[in-house]
């Protein structure tokens, strides 16, 4: 009897998990899809990378976020700041290929509210 509720267990367990990896891979597939893991929101654009980066840019100053770092490297372009109240910004965008790029955003500790608000923010500049 024991037995058989473990094994009853254990297949949930494996059927829960099968469908939380399908919603995710079903949904990453949509273009332009947004995305929250481990703490940042992520969403891949139809812009070249120079444009997210101008536009991420341009979204830091409307939300008066202070540029500290800009680091440029082959596929990605890291940008640092902090904002008014002192909590720490990281975007990271990423070259996906020569017309699209992936946009990553860490807002504080993991704050998605304000994560997601700056992605909408750049968007409406992209």
């Amino acid at each position: 009897m024991l037995r058989n509720i473990v094994v009853v267990c254990v297949l949930l367990m494996a059927a829960l998990s099968l469908c939380g990896c399908f919603l995710l891979v079903a949904g990453a597939g949509a273009g332009g899809t947004v995305l929250w893991q481990a703490g940042k929101v992520a969403s891949e654009e139809s812009a070249s990378m120079e444009r997210a980066v101008m536009a991420a840019e341009s979204a830091f100053r409307a939300k008066s976020i202070t540029l500290k770092d800009k680091v440029i490297k082959d596929e990605v372009t890291q940008l640092r700041g902090e904002d008014q109240a002192g909590k720490k910004v990281a975007v990271d965008v990423f070259s996906v290929g020569s017309r699209n790029s992936r946009v990553e955003i860490r807002y504080g500790l993991g704050d998605e509210v304000l994560a997601r608000d700056l992605l909408n923010e750049i968007k409406r500049r992209l």
